[in-house]
């Protein structure tokens, strides 16, 4: 079994969606005693298009990133009331499902982890608040953030060098607000995203973002001049 790191500096793209996904899901929906109607509600689309999910059609990024979070909080469910997998009326086309090995993201669960979807820089500079994040998510990481509302967004560029290095994964929380001296990822109107430490001076209402790079002297911006900014929980080194 891999280890907490090494699954947590995985990354996994989209054309890795497994090949079980559409028995995972029914096996899901069917041991929950849901409907299409009901299961197409919690992922967020349409119970026609969740019809097709259970036939032959390659899941959207965001649903099957939606389905990949259900199905672990159900891996640990089920595991917790018995040790393995195994749905309580066992499918037709999913009959193995109890003696099949744990997916990645069932392994995930059991260590506390879930997966978290990444956007590139230029799709964080698309959005004017966290509502408009992009659903076109470039892949997923591993993280034990528990926060649902997470995102990643894949660094770039060199100002918060040595610490952090351009394609580092940092996790932003856009639910919570930024204190003093955090590490944000903020986007600014004129400026695009940016990754930096923030320093608010209150009695002038100014914000000040500076870098590990010493190179980068500090900037000063008031609070009007960001369209978001958001605290990092996480960085996430990538290695290769």
């Amino acid at each position: 079994m891999k280890s907490n790191a090494e699954l947590a500096n995985k990354v996994i793209k989209m054309d890795e969606v497994p090949d079980d996904f559409r028995y995972r899901l029914r096996t899901w929906r069917h041991t929950l005693g849901l409907n299409q109607s009901e299961a197409a509600k919690i992922l967020k689309c349409e119970r026609s298009y969740l019809s097709q999910l259970e036939g032959k059609r390659k899941p959207g990024k965001g649903v099957w990133i939606r389905f990949e979070n259900e199905w672990a909080k159900f891996v640990a469910q089920r595991n917790r009331q018995g040790g393995q997998l195994s749905p309580t009326t066992p499918l037709r086309d999913y009959h193995q499902v109890g003696s099949m090995p744990l997916s990645t993201t069932a392994i995930l669960a059991r260590q506390g982890l879930r997966h978290i979807p990444i956007l590139s820089w230029a799709q964080a500079g698309e959005a004017q608040n966290f509502e408009q994040m992009p659903e076109d998510y470039e892949g997923v990481v591993a993280s034990d953030v528990s926060d649902e509302s997470a995102v990643a967004v894949r660094l770039q560029g060199d100002s918060m060098e040595p610490r952090f290095e351009q394609g580092d994964i940092a996790i932003i929380l856009p639910s919570i607000a930024p204190t003093n001296g955090e590490v944000v990822v903020a986007n600014l109107e004129d400026e695009g995203v940016l990754c930096k430490l923030m320093h608010v001076q209150h009695d002038k209402n100014l914000i000040t973002l500076t870098s590990y790079n010493q190179a980068y002297p500090p900037m000063q911006y008031k609070r009007e001049d960001f369209l978001w900014m958001y605290p990092v929980a996480q960085i996430i080194k990538v290695l290769r």
